[in-house]
């Protein structure tokens, strides 16, 4: 199984930076692995020490179920799954977490935290190459 190497993850930290710069956010950028593990983390200068773990919790979503993390608060919303962002060790139910694909495959996920949700969003995006 194929999933996140050290080279990538580190690619879309710089992606994620550059993009957080030119949207004016301080953030926090977590790369996790297949099975959710941190693969790679940057806390910018100046980045909320909150959003050290919601950008963490944010990745782990996107790896763990495999749709951004703000679609999996949309499913919990519709589907009235209260308590499903206790499980897992916690989970984010927000804009800000992405999956990574190969071909039909999740070999990871990122997480940015440290703007509005929307802001997040659009860093997340150009970090992944989903812009």
């Amino acid at each position: 199984m194929r999933t996140m190497d050290a080279v990538r993850a580190e690619q879309i930290i710089e992606r994620a930076v550059t993009k957080a710069r030119e949207v004016g956010v301080d953030a926090c950028i977590a790369v996790v692995d297949a099975g959710a593990h941190l693969k790679a983390f940057l806390r910018m200068d100046g980045a909320f020490l909150g959003a050290v773990d919601v950008a963490q919790r944010k990745a782990r979503t996107s790896a763990l179920f495999p749709l951004g993390s703000g679609d999996f608060g949309q499913v919990i919303s519709e589907q009235q799954l209260t308590g499903m962002v206790l499980s897992n060790n916690g989970l984010a139910a927000f804009h800000g977490g992405l999956p990574v694909t190969e071909g039909d495959r999740v070999i990871g996920a990122v997480g940015v935290s440290g703007g509005t949700a929307e802001q997040d969003l659009v860093i997340v995006r150009y970090a992944v190459g989903a812009q």
